[in-house]
């Protein structure tokens, strides 16, 4: 479903350190060739995934419970978490509330505005607001172990036109009482050069044990 419509961001959604890392090749749960060229299959105790082979490890967090993360060599614009938090007595996404809902419940995600005041409307942000966010996809999927995901593109935009904008990418799902979020951020620029198909590689591989 594209082109689901525009949030306005005065409430916004928002070397390799060698990690403890074991890789092995994630499960092919959606019937789709995962081990491609130019990304590393990466496998943990609760989870597996393909990292584009470019992208290091990073010690950064932008946000609580991540538990890796990771960036590109070329540019640190485009990076990618994986975050785990609680949810008690929760087997499966959609207990969390539609896929709508659930966007609504994760805006730590995506920033807040950080400038407030006066400012006349102009290329399409509204009155007050220096910033937009765009749900350009959302979709679900379910893999063959029957755990449920909830995939979302969207685009965020400033009004100084900073690289074009954002490209956010997520996947979430849960599995014994625990959330598990993907998510994945790549400059406009960088998208249309061809890291549109490392961070859609990354996303759509994230597999649950």
């Amino acid at each position: 479903m594209a082109g689901i419509g525009t949030f306005a961001a005065a409430g916004l959604f928002g070397q390799l350190n060698k990690a403890s890392a074991e890789y092995g090749d994630p499960a092919n749960v959606f019937g789709k060739v995962t081990n491609s060229k130019g990304f590393i299959p990466t496998k943990r105790d609760e989870y597996s995934f393909l990292l584009p082979s470019k992208w290091l490890y990073s010690t950064e967090r932008d946000f609580d419970n991540i538990v890796e993360r990771y960036q590109d060599n070329f540019d640190a614009v485009n990076f990618a978490a994986i975050i785990k938090k609680k949810v008690d007595g929760k087997t499966s996404v959609d207990q969390l509330g539609s896929p709508e809902e659930f966007l609504k419940s994760c805006d730590f995600l995506f920033g807040k505005q950080a400038w407030t005041g006066e400012t006349k409307s102009e290329g399409g942000f509204k009155p007050g607001s220096v910033s937009a966010l765009s749900l350009l996809d959302i979709d679900e999927r379910t893999d063959k172990k029957g755990t449920k995901y909830y995939n979302y593109e969207l685009l965020s935009r400033t009004a100084d036109g900073d690289e074009g904008g954002r490209h956010k990418l997520v996947s979430a799902a849960v599995k014994n009482g625990q959330l598990y979020i993907v998510f994945i951020q790549v400059g406009d620029k960088r998208w249309f050069k061809g890291t549109d198909k490392e961070a859609l590689g990354l996303r759509d591989s994230f597999t649950l044990a």
